[in-house]
């Protein structure tokens, strides 16, 4: 993901009005925001756009929440998963994270500052899965091009040798 690139994220509910207040409102924080008001359209979305965040609400019409989380997790894996619900019950906890790989939970009716927090938060995940797998791509090309340097080191050093072999046994 671009530095100069607003993060993108993508939320999905199938009431308008919540749609709407959470598209506004992390889009006045500068985030690119896409909606979808049920897991089909989002899954299309997912497809063809690269998301730093999923926010999702549990109860929906198809999928729940965490049927669609799962589905983020295969197509997504680096994307953070939020999940937001008006009912928290323990087993809806045990398969979002065993499932799902939840990274948080915003209960309804949510608090504009816990929601930016736990966004900002979700994007630094994101961001740091994506700079961590470009500096482990620079490291694995550093490392192959010192085994070549150090491979024509070593032929370097065997040739050395075998002149330094072979003027030595030439009389003087």
């Amino acid at each position: 993901m671009p530095n100069s690139a607003a993060p993108r994220l993508l939320v999905v509910d199938d009431e308008e009005i919540v749609l709407v207040a959470l598209r506004e409102t992390l889009r006045q924080e500068g985030y690119a925001v896409s909606t979808a008001q049920n897991a089909v359209q989002a899954l299309e979305l997912l497809r063809e756009n690269q998301f730093a965040a999923v926010l999702t609400d549990q109860q929906m019409p198809m999928l729940t929440g965490l049927e669609f989380l799962s589905q983020v997790k295969k197509n997504q894996p680096d994307a953070s998963r939020i999940l937001i619900t008006a009912v928290l019950n323990l087993t809806t906890v045990i398969d979002a994270i065993n499932k799902t790989e939840v990274f948080r939970f915003i209960l309804k009716p949510w608090h504009r500052e816990d929601l930016l927090l736990t966004v900002a938060k979700a994007v630094g995940r994101y961001k740091a899965i994506c700079q961590k797998r470009q500096l482990l791509k620079e490291a694995l090309l550093l490392n192959e091009t010192l085994l070549q340097a150090n491979r024509a080191l070593e032929r370097q050093i065997q040739e050395e040798r075998a002149l330094n072999r072979g003027e030595r046994q030439t009389p003087p």
